[in-house]
């Protein structure tokens, strides 16, 4: 993709951040890498209010604020760019405050997989206790536990997901909140029932779970009828 498209898809997915009530006010943040290159929101705005020309950039490898942008990066750009940093195929980053993922992410209770699409969608999540917000601290926290999951869930604070592209960092904001809602609905009825490993291992031997992911990370196009 160009720069230009990029920075149009942070937009249109800062916009659908907000449609899905996963984030309020001017809160949760969003990036996207371009080359070395992260575009973020920049601070202090709602990202139902986002314009291309409003984006911060922000070299990778040095941090550092690139061209004469007149907006500073989302205050969270120390835990953007740490996640960037430590795996490559990371090419976005979507920070929400999601009430029902941020409630349990705060809750103390385990967030395991009980349906299908946690599995596919999202592979693993990690957790995070809390974490001074904006700070080198959580940046470094975050990014070690990012090595191994495409997702955080960090208490007081709010979710973190990454993905190849902004659609599956965007998809995998919605699973876990939808995952959070089902969970609280469980717990309150009942008994939640979580699927077991061998249950995982064969959720993901599938191959329609291959394909889903194919499609989200567009390395396979649908077809139109």
């Amino acid at each position: 993709m160009s720069k230009k498209q990029i920075k149009k898809q942070l937009v249109y997915y800062g916009r659908k951040l907000v449609e899905k009530n996963l984030v309020g006010g001017a809160g949760g943040n969003i990036s996207v890498r371009w080359r070395n290159i992260a575009y973020l929101s920049p601070s202090g705005y709602a990202l139902d209010e986002l314009e291309v020309n409003q984006l911060s950039a922000v070299d990778i490898d040095s941090g550092n604020t690139v061209g004469p942008g007149i907006n500073k990066p989302t205050s969270e750009v120390l835990m953007h760019i740490a996640c960037y940093q430590v795996r490559e195929d990371i090419r976005a980053v979507v920070h929400t405050h999601s009430p029902w993922a941020s409630g349990i992410a705060s809750s103390g209770i385990s967030f395991k997989p009980m349906f299908p699409e946690i599995v596919a969608d999202l592979d693993s999540i990690g957790t995070l206790e809390y974490i001074l917000p904006t700070t080198q601290k959580l940046a470094d926290a975050a990014a070690e536990k990012i090595k191994d999951h495409n997702a955080l869930l960090m208490a007081n604070h709010g979710v973190v997901t990454v993905g190849v592209n902004l659609k599956e960092a965007y998809y995998r904001s919605v699973v876990i909140e939808e995952a959070a809602k089902s969970l609280v609905a469980a717990s309150v009825v009942g008994r939640p029932r979580f699927l077991l490993d061998e249950e995982i291992e064969q959720i993901k031997k599938l191959p329609a779970v291959k394909h889903r992911k194919e499609v989200v990370q567009e390395r396979k196009k649908i077809k139109k009828c």
